[in-house]
């Protein structure tokens, strides 16, 4: 009985886990869309513009989440684009992954080095500097 329990266990984690990693970003460029900046003497909360959002709508969209990270990378939540009830937690260094929460999952994203510099940019216009760390 019991290795059917350790049996049923292990097949239940092994299918949660694999559920997150085919997990994928839906970003509604529609939705209202906040950048958040509290940094040192920075205290920034604005209202992305729609030309704004649709370029992160387009960075972001149909992006894999993964339960990975990599460890040199610094998150804080007070550096982030939250868009509904979805968070977007911008690494603090040049690190090129987000760390994503809402609801239901967490996770990490990866961007490719121009993504990464084009929604740094568009922060950028927020009031956001690099590095924060």
């Amino acid at each position: 009985m019991k290795k059917k329990v350790l049996f049923f266990a292990l097949v239940l984690s092994f299918a949660v886990i694999l559920i997150l990693n085919f997990s994928f970003v839906k970003v509604n460029n529609r939705d209202a869309a906040i950048a958040r900046y509290i940094y040192a003497d920075k205290n920034i909360t604005a209202e992305i513009s729609s030309e704004d959002m649709e370029d992160i709508a387009e960075i972001l969209d149909g992006k894999r989440i993964s339960v990975f990270d990599l460890p040199s990378c610094g998150f804080d939540e007070n550096v982030a684009v939250v868009i509904g009830s979805k968070t977007f937690c911008i690494a603090c260094d040049d690190c090129g992954t987000i760390y994503y929460r809402d609801k239901v999952i967490k996770g990490y994203i990866y961007l490719d080095a121009d993504e990464n510099e084009k929604i740094r940019t568009v922060l950028e216009n927020y009031g956001f500097e690099w590095p924060c760390v």
